[in-house]
């Protein structure tokens, strides 16, 4: 199957997109009013960790889980869903541990292995500088940076 999908968004940028009061709503709700369905792709375990994100009882949006999953459909609706095969899944896990990698980044790592593995060469996130740095490879931009095709 060919990914016609020409960014891959990072969890951030799914979050801020979803919620009002996140300090890049404007910025992300934005980037889906200028793309056309599809040309953007979502990670799937990028799903599961904007959903723990968004309903967090601890957290700044404390979501209901039947909101939250109804605000991730309207994203899953006009966006490409890729992921990771499982072997390349545990691969990228292995690759982390052996060299050193602790805690959540491993999510950031997951999120650019899943543009490397479908071929999609930019990464929009709301942390450019730590995803350049992880992933040199790939075009990184803020969502207000890149352009749609």
């Amino acid at each position: 199957m060919t990914i016609r999908a020409r960014a891959l968004l990072d969890t951030n940028v799914i979050v801020s997109a979803l919620a009002p009061d996140h300090v890049h709503h404007g910025d992300a709700a934005s980037l889906f009013d200028r793309c056309k369905d599809g040309e953007l792709a979502v990670p799937a375990h990028a799903v599961a960790e904007a959903y723990s994100v968004l309903t967090r009882t601890n957290g700044l949006f404390r979501w209901a889980p039947g909101d939250c999953w109804l605000a991730i459909g309207s994203i899953l609706r006009v966006t490409t869903l890729v992921g990771l095969t499982p072997a390349a899944t545990v691969d990228a896990v292995r690759s982390y541990a052996q060299q050193g990698g602790i805690g959540p980044r491993l999510y950031d790592r997951l999120i650019g292995e899943a543009a490397i593995h479908n071929r999609i060469d930019t990464l929009l996130t709301w942390n450019v500088r730590h995803m350049k740095a992880l992933f040199p490879e790939l075009q990184v931009q803020a969502p207000g940076e890149w352009s749609s095709g």
